[in-house]
């Protein structure tokens, strides 16, 4: 199995830069970054989380392409977005951003694309009325592109070779709902989605086969993005996040029906889909404190993957089973450990990279 780690693109270039140059000690086999204008937390809770110590604004998001096309060049290993939406910009854009970036970056570039989330959409101004078909319109003018540097029935085509070396850029779909399950296996040539079960997993990896199969197609590389928390135990993990229940504050992005089944409202309302829909920061801070503070740990541990890197890697061995093959480290531990103490853990990246590099 692969391992991915995630680049936050926060506040600095030259953080960005020592951040690149770790992951490529530690052995991770990509390297892929965020697209968000807004950040995850509320900027009145920020305070209270431990992150908070080292970055001073949570929504001092860098530019990912700009961050890469600044980095690509110095580094041997694929880098990509973990995801950009379909949003804000067009497909043809978007191709066309890709096939600089794979000029660029040393190991090919990989465009990670989803359906976006409304906390980087709507306060900015940007139409979200059809998310899903936004991103099926986008994925089919990126891969006409790609394939036959033409838009799809048009005049419109792009003079930058998809053939140089390293060849052309790979798309990878954050998909979970059905539809867009069935557009990954016909336009992408990876899968990056965030389900939280094995046996769920199994199912909607059917669905990618399947789609790509009737589209004669290659099945897409399958990819999973793990929410991780680094320690040295599960059980430590575990008495931080205990200690520090601003940590849980990444549960405000699950979707109404899993609060409920835990006997709880979610801040936004019982409509809430999570991650598609949620803003944080048009909620009231004093709500989210007193909602988060009643998550339990077993809502946590049933979205985030943490403990040391022989937990995580028994994790993840049952989605490694259905067909998993390359995993993205989403690493969250600065929200639950100081930065000295956050910083300390990032060698059990390594170890799990190890782990998993000999796992089928």
């Amino acid at each position: 199995m692969k391992v991915g780690g995630l680049l936050q693109p926060l506040q600095s270039f030259e953080m960005c830069r020592s951040i690149v140059e770790g992951f490529q000690g530690l052995g991770v086999d990509s390297v892929w970054s965020p697209d968000h204008l807004l950040g995850l937390v509320h900027p009145d809770l920020w305070p209270e989380v431990p992150a908070s110590e080292a970055l001073s604004d949570p929504d001092s998001w860098l530019d990912p392409f700009c961050v890469m096309s600044a980095i690509g060049g110095s580094t041997s290993v694929p880098m990509g977005t973990c995801v950009t939406d379909s949003a804000r910009r067009r497909g043809a854009d978007l191709a066309r951003t890709a096939l600089t970036l794979n000029q660029i970056c040393g190991g090919g570039f990989i465009l990670g694309i989803g359906t976006g989330e409304a906390e980087s959409v709507l306060p900015f101004g940007y139409d979200f009325d059809r998310p899903v078909g936004n991103l099926e319109q986008a994925l089919i003018e990126i891969r006409a592109l790609f394939d036959t540097g033409r838009m799809p029935g048009g005049v419109g085509r792009t003079g930058l070779s998809s053939e140089r070396l390293p060849g052309r850029p790979e798309v990878w779909v954050a998909a979970n709902g059905l539809r867009t399950l069935r557009l990954t296996g016909r336009y992408g040539d990876g899968w990056l989605p965030t389900t939280p079960t094995a046996e769920l997993y199994a199912e909607q990896w059917e669905q990618v086969r399947a789609a790509a199969e009737h589209a004669s197609r290659p099945a897409p590389v399958a990819g999973l993005c793990a929410l991780t928390i680094f320690g040295p135990s599960r059980d430590d993990v575990a008495a931080q996040i205990a200690a520090t229940p601003l940590s849980k504050l990444l549960m405000l992005f699950q979707p109404a029906s899993v609060w409920h089944r835990y006997g709880l409202e979610h801040p936004a309302g019982e409509q809430t889909r999570g991650w598609i829909d949620t803003v944080p920061h048009a909620l009231d801070p004093d709500l989210i404190r007193d909602a988060i503070q009643q998550v339990p740990l077993e809502m946590m541990e049933e979205r985030v993957f943490f403990g040391d890197a022989e937990e995580i890697a028994a994790r993840l061995k049952p989605f490694s089973d259905v067909g998993l093959e390359h995993v993205v480290v989403c690493d969250i531990t600065a929200l639950v450990y100081p930065p000295d103490q956050a910083a300390s853990h990032m060698q059990q990246l390594k170890v799990l990279c190890d782990l998993l590099h000999g796992a089928a």
